[in-house]
């Protein structure tokens, strides 16, 4: 606080320049009544105070006549046959009114209403000025010194705990700024375990839709084997039972496709009304039922084939799905030390918060003591 350290310079300065005041008026106070005792037990005074110092106090005198002395309580210089009470008052007098003493002023009167058998009091008086002014020098010594040393130690106390403030700020400032840094890093690691488990969710939905067209596209192929094999059956029923022998009829399936019909005679000429054998139309018969066995053994390469393919397809996807599991446990591990770290920065700056409202405290109460020691040291 420069403004604090100001004031107080300033006021220590002026407290120097009173206290410099006050011992000089003081010196000037003791350097009038050592004047005066000077004046006062010369051997000279003492004659002429036991000569001219009467018992009692003069009355009856008339103002008309002249005594050839000015003895008006004035600081006018005195001639220099004046006597030694004079002198001894007009010192009195003089540093009384340089240094504003009440004390000096009452004494110079003493002096100057002192009598033959009086004046001795007026030497002990002064001898006991002298003794309460030097002991009130040395209590104004001491006091200095000890308003001195107290303004030292609130100086010195101020000083501490406002650096200490400053690092509470520095430090308090610091933690605020971790703790917002791992707050961001916090929001950006949820936001991607969202991401993940929304990738996850994406995998899974997409994985769970080609296992349902797999299965039902394998039941259909199935359903249609089924079918196929029951008319392949019904066709072959007949050869079967008459005893037709069609041949191998899974190698001449595609043969059987490209074959084209023959005729026994012109295709022209009328067909006569002989009945054919029985095994007359096995050819056509061979050719269908070639037809229906493959389209059922394409049909059931097709489910293979299907199966292959949802083998591939699952794998890809657990791998995929480990991968996933993998990143989002390490983004979770990571949410969880910010978290920590968080909080941890978190009660580090309440404790911060705390030392430096103790340490405030502290300086107000090192102000507040200051203001109340000023009076007693202010002069």
């Amino acid at each position: 606080d420069i403004a604090f350290f100001d004031e107080t310079k300033a006021a220590c300065q002026s407290k120097h320049e009173d206290w410099s005041t006050r011992s000089s008026l003081r010196d000037e106070e003791l350097a009038g009544i050592g004047k005066a005792l000077e004046i006062l037990t010369s051997d000279a005074a003492r004659e002429l105070f036991g000569s001219a110092i009467k018992e009692g106090k003069e009355t009856g005198a008339s103002d008309k006549y002249k005594t050839g002395r000015d003895i008006a309580p004035s600081f006018v210089q005195l001639a220099s046959d004046a006597s030694p009470a004079d002198k001894a008052f007009s010192a009195l007098k003089k540093s009384a009114s340089a240094g504003k003493s009440f004390r000096l002023a009452a004494l110079a009167v003493q002096v100057k209403d002192a009598k033959v058998g009086h004046f001795e009091k007026v030497l002990v008086a002064i001898d006991a000025m002298i003794g309460t002014l030097k002991s009130e020098g040395t209590a104004d010594i001491e006091k200095r010194d000890q308003c001195k040393n107290e303004y030292l130690k609130v100086e010195s106390t101020v000083k501490d705990v406002e650096w200490k403030i400053e690092k509470n700020d520095a430090k308090i400032d610091k933690l605020a700024g971790l703790i917002e840094l791992r707050t961001q890093q916090k929001m950006a690691t949820v936001a991607s375990i969202n991401e993940v488990e929304e990738q996850m969710r994406t995998l899974t939905e997409d994985r769970t839709a080609e296992n349902s067209a797999f299965k039902n596209a394998k039941v259909e192929d199935q359903q249609a084997i089924d079918l196929l094999m029951q008319a392949r059956e019904a066709l072959a029923a007949y050869s079967k039972n008459n005893g037709v022998d069609m041949g191998d009829i899974q190698g001449a399936a595609k043969a059987v496709l490209l074959q084209q019909p023959e005729f026994g005679v012109s295709e022209d000429q009328a067909p006569d009304a002989v009945f054919s054998g029985k095994d007359h139309r096995k050819g056509e018969s061979k050719g269908i039922v070639s037809i229906l066995t493959m389209i059922i053994e394409d049909l059931n390469d097709e489910i293979r084939n299907g199966m292959k393919g949802e083998e591939v397809a699952q794998l890809d996807f657990e791998g995929q799905m480990a991968a996933a599991q993998k990143l989002h446990d390490d983004l979770v591990a990571r949410k969880d030390s910010l978290e920590s770290a968080i909080a941890k920065r978190g009660a580090e700056k309440a404790d911060e918060e705390e030392d430096k409202m103790a340490n405030e405290g502290q300086l107000n109460d090192e102000k507040d003591y200051k203001k109340s020691i000023t009076p007693d040291c202010d002069w």
